[in-house]
């Protein structure tokens, strides 16, 4: 019998007033889980502690998401992950994106990676729609990746 892991992954991306913290706009995509990903899940299995989830980056390309992808097409923004939060079967990783950060810049798409700059890429995604960036806001962003069989 073969039993077959599989690896869901959908990005929700909160705009909040960076003045109030009021929430403006929510928006929800799914994404692909790269070839690059599903083998840093299989050196984790196999005890690489390399293979570990760390940054988050922006891009400005809207170029469809592809297996192959290997990196974000035109990444201008990274950083360290926020949290971290395992429950039953899932994983979340959260970014805060703060109105002082990451301005001037149209974002298209984002993705999670292994360190701060190379890395290895484990998911990228296009934003449902584009994210004018400017101090006047900051943004929550939050991976939830599922396991499931």
């Amino acid at each position: 019998m073969r039993i077959g892991l599989r690896l869901g992954v959908n990005l929700t991306v909160t705009k909040h007033d960076a003045l109030t913290g009021a929430r403006r706009s929510v928006q929800r995509t799914h994404n692909l889980v790269v070839t690059a990903g599903r083998n840093l899940v299989r050196d984790l299995l196999k005890g690489d502690s390399s293979a570990t989830l760390t940054h988050f980056a922006l891009g400005t390309s809207a170029t469809a998401v592809s297996a192959s992808n290997t990196a974000l097409v035109a990444e201008v923004y990274r950083a360290g992950l926020t949290s971290l939060i395992a429950s039953s079967a899932q994983l979340t990783c959260k970014y805060y994106l703060a109105s002082g950060s990451g301005n001037g810049s149209t974002y298209r798409e984002a993705g999670l990676l292994t360190a701060s700059s190379g890395g290895t890429l484990y998911a990228r995604a296009l934003l449902a729609s584009a994210i004018v960036k400017t101090a006047a806001s900051a943004y929550t962003f939050q991976w939830d990746l599922t396991f499931g069989v």
